[in-house]
């Protein structure tokens, strides 16, 4: 009696949307853990700037007292002022590293998505989402680059298997306040160090005050493309295999 055929075995199911096969034949990596931990962690970052907003207000507030009455600030207020001030910038700086840390694991990881959604969309390799923050002058751009090709690579198809389309109003907006914020606060910043005036430290507060306030709008739109960014690629993602060739020439 002929043994009959082995029955090939079931293919395995598949692990939820982000199953997807990407160019090389892995896997799509969720970025959903990680966008849950940049939302409380920009919570954090929005806090911290409320409090750098504050101290620089204070500052300010100090300064424009002395120059209409040098008598009316105490030795005191002024060493509290200035020690809030540092404590103040302090706090927020080391809330940036941390939430900035994860940005940039996460920023890769939506990178790498995006070119199995669509490969050879974007030209640079995976690794500049990582490498285009830390190059001088050119990360006031590259990063932002890589933003946009992502945003779009990662558009998921329309109900009639059509294209999508996603305004790029949030990504501009969060990236042109973020840039602004960094080269006020950095501007902010060098004038304070080298203020020998109470006039000069005045116009460095209020600088450092600009560029705080723009840094917690930055931080809440980060947070709103942080989430759209990684709805959009959990969308595309549960389209399945086939919604990677619809878009591929993005």
């Amino acid at each position: 009696m002929p043994a009959t055929p082995a029955t090939p075995p079931a293919p395995p199911p598949a692990q939820g949307p982000y199953a997807v096969p990407d160019a090389r034949g892995g896997r799509l990596r969720a970025p959903v853990g990680l966008a849950t931990a940049l939302t409380v962690l920009f919570a954090l970052v929005i806090a911290s700037d409320a409090c750098t907003l504050y101290a620089d207000w204070n500052l300010h507030s100090l300064m424009e007292r002395m120059l209409a009455d040098s008598a009316a600030v105490s030795d005191a207020e002024l060493d509290r002022g200035t020690r809030l001030t540092g404590l103040a910038g302090t706090v927020h700086g080391n809330a940036v590293i941390v939430t900035g840390i994860v940005f940039i694991i996460w920023f890769h990881r939506v990178r790498t998505n995006a070119e199995a959604f669509a490969p050879g969309a974007d030209k640079l390799k995976t690794g500049w989402a990582i490498g285009a923050w830390f190059i001088p002058f050119a990360n006031l751009w590259l990063p932002y680059r890589i933003a946009v090709t992502t945003w779009g690579s990662s558009t998921p198809s329309a109900a009639d298997g059509g294209y999508r389309r996603f305004p790029l109003t949030l990504v501009n907006l969060w990236w042109g306040l973020f840039v602004l914020s960094k080269l006020l606060g950095w501007y902010g910043g060098r004038a304070y160090s080298s203020a020998e005036s109470a006039e000069a430290v005045r116009d460095a507060a209020l600088t450092m005050l600009a560029g705080d306030a723009f840094d917690l709008v930055a931080a809440v739109l980060a947070v709103l493309f942080v989430r759209r960014l990684t709805a959009m690629q959990h969308a595309r993602a549960a389209q399945g295999p086939a919604a990677a060739a619809v878009q591929g020439g993005l």
